[in-house]
């Protein structure tokens, strides 16, 4: 399935490993809109915001939690919201996101309501 997403979304900037992360997310949500809504899948966007951090950008910005993880995934405001923050409340995409994730040996941990980290699976 081909991913549409805004600028938003690059991964250009990331690591083979960060890029499999961030392209699983995507895939798991175009997957999951597709499947139970009717309307034409929107290119997924950060709602303005970039959206895939390295630990090291996250450093660089001056935050303090998530700098150990895989990847740093910044929700504030865009589609990813509702698959990882636990304040929209919206539990199946939640829940649609962990099991994305942990196909590939990942799981979320939500830092803030406005970002969380993705770390390997011990």
């Amino acid at each position: 399935m081909k991913v549409q997403v805004t600028k938003d979304m690059a991964v250009d900037h990331l690591s083979k490993e960060q890029k499999n992360i961030a392209n699983t997310i995507l895939a798991a949500i175009a997957s999951f809109e597709s499947s139970n809504f009717t309307h034409q899948p929107e290119p997924i966007s950060g709602g303005g915001c970039k959206a895939f951090y390295t630990p090291d950008e996250w450093v660089d910005r001056g935050e303090q939690y998530g700098t150990a993880s895989a990847l740093i995934i910044c929700h504030d405001g865009g589609d990813l919201a509702r698959y990882f923050s636990y304040d929209y409340c919206i539990y199946e995409c939640i829940e649609e996101m962990n099991s994305a994730l942990e196909k590939i040996g990942y799981f979320a941990e939500q830092c803030t309501g406005w970002y969380s980290a993705i770390y390997p699976i011990d």
